[in-house]
């Protein structure tokens, strides 16, 4: 479909949107609402008393409430709810003697088992609408790739696709229907706005209170903005019990699972010789790695053909949703650099020697003026990337990004350009030649791999043969830490075990 015509069919579907109207189905669900309400009766409690003691419990719980509203399918599809549900209760029951709300307890582990116990509601009703409107004119619209999962794994019986917000250019011109999992107020604003179909239903459990659906914050000051009548329409056992927490009382109830930072602890000094500023990105399967400043990291897309899933992300585009391919152990960097000397055959000697040569000048160099300084000098003389001038001295970091900086920071180091930039040069096309071979093995293995349970998991281990290669993991960023710490160098790029993001999407 080209873009003109797509643009031609939004327009058309906004204008029997704002004929027609947003549907929304506001189900009952008792089961969640006897977890919702001990989960606001948590946030408060944690809140009054100021304690981390009850942090796990509640991210769990949390987890487990989020998932049953926006992950409606049955429990037969659905072993992300027992998950969380277990570990509710497991929580509750190392928690007693340690506090004192013996209650809470007990009605949180009621609550999570409750709901392990019962189908949501809402996908019980979510499945006879696309029946009753059709399966084959219908998509369903989930909030992450790991619901998006299950939902499909559910719903693959009806042949109803399923995507993210951000993937409704893909809707077929067949689809006129599309049904949202979740409130409006969890999805963007285009879904209402730049709509690929021509009616739309949001479901959602009746204990979520807002229903207003998004709007564009340019709306108020535009001229004929489009405004959607809302059609609200009630379904099933809308009983709640009541509520010992009043939204007055509770400050912030932000439903969607949060990552918990401690905070900057490196404070304001420089990084040693062997250190290096990171962020920390949280990874599903309960792993992390530290993320230097580097230009690029090996991903993976598994929405794009077969061939070409393998690819490159630019370090700052890594954010949650990016499949990085990542090497237990050491860095992929370290790897691809002995496999380019492999390469080289007899050149690799006399290479390697001019690289030792100009990188212990930088770092005398470094050593004298200072880091800061070397920087502002480096910029005076037009080096683009100066900044990473710490990250030079590195043996398995061949040159700066940019081949100009390279001779201006061998001029200004007072060394000779040749041969150190055409040595510099051939090692980094051997390093290109390394990673392309190890793309293609990586490709195979992807192509053999069950890119559904990646989705569904957000994590998988990869089968190479290539010896060093063997341990390859592909994990989703689920997090990306909003400040850097300083950390060994060698730490970076390589996966860890941590908790710390158990319960993100």
């Amino acid at each position: 479909m080209s873009r003109v015509h797509d643009v031609i069919r939004r327009y058309k579907a906004s204008v029997e949107i704002v004929r027609n109207g947003v549907e929304i189905f506001v189900v009952g669900d008792p089961a969640g609402a006897r977890l919702n309400a001990a989960v606001r009766r948590l946030i408060y409690t944690v809140t009054e008393n100021g304690s981390d003691v009850w942090s796990d419990l509640l991210r769990a719980a949390n987890a487990l409430r989020w998932r049953r509203m926006m992950q409606p399918q049955p429990g037969g599809f659905h072993p992300a709810v027992t998950e969380a549900a277990s570990a509710v209760v497991r929580e509750a029951h190392m928690l007693r003697g340690a506090v004192a709300d013996e209650v809470l307890l007990e009605e949180i582990a009621a609550a999570a088992k409750g709901v392990r116990q019962t189908d949501s509601p809402v996908g019980h009703e979510l499945w006879r609408s696309i029946e009753e409107a059709d399966p084959s004119i219908c998509a369903v619209v989930a909030s992450s790739n790991r619901a998006r999962a299950g939902l499909q794994e559910w719903l693959n019986s009806l042949s109803v696709p399923v995507l993210l917000p951000g993937e409704l250019g893909d809707v077929k011109e067949r689809v006129e229907q599309l049904y949202v999992a979740g409130p409006p107020s969890f999805f963007p604003p285009s879904l209402v706005t730049a709509p690929a179909a021509g009616e739309l239903t949001f479901l959602m459990p009746a204990w979520f209170g807002h229903r207003a659906i998004p709007v564009s914050r340019l709306a108020d000051q535009a001229d004929g903005a489009m405004k959607a009548r809302v059609k609200e329409r009630t379904v099933g056992d809308l009983s709640e019990p009541e509520s010992a927490v009043s939204d007055d009382e509770l400050i912030e109830d932000t439903y969607y699972p949060q990552p918990v930072w401690r905070g900057r602890i490196s404070g304001d000094r420089e990084p040693e010789r062997d250190e290096v500023e990171a962020r920390k990105i949280l990874l599903a399967g309960n792993r992390a790695i530290w993320l230097d400043d580097g230009d690029r990291i090996r991903a993976l897309d598994p929405r794009q053909p077969e061939g070409e899933r393998v690819t490159y992300a630019a370090v700052e585009d890594v954010v949650p949703g990016t499949y990085l391919v990542l090497r237990h152990g050491e860095t992929e960097l370290g790897a691809m650099y002995e496999a380019a000397l492999h390469l080289l055959g007899p050149r690799a000697g006399a290479i390697e020697a001019t690289q030792r040569v100009w990188k212990a000048a930088l770092e005398a160099r470094l050593a004298n003026r200072g880091v800061r300084a070397s920087i502002v000098e480096l910029r005076a003389r037009g080096v683009r990337s100066a900044a990473r001038v710490r990250a030079w001295t590195e043996a398995t970091l061949i040159s700066p990004k940019h081949e100009s900086d390279l001779v201006l920071l061998l001029e200004w180091l007072g060394l000779a350009v040749e041969p150190s930039h055409q040595n510099a040069m051939a090692l980094r096309r051997a390093v290109y030649r390394a990673s392309a071979d190890l793309r293609e093995e990586l490709e195979d293995a992807v192509s053999r791999a069950d890119l559904a349970a990646l989705e569904r998991d957000g994590h998988m281990s990869l089968g190479i043969e290539r010896a060093g290669f063997r341990s390859m993991v592909v994990a989703r960023v689920q997090a990306r830490s909003p400040y850097t710490e300083i950390v060994p160098r060698l730490h970076t790029r390589t996966p860890f075990s941590d908790r710390s993001g158990e319960w993100l999407e």
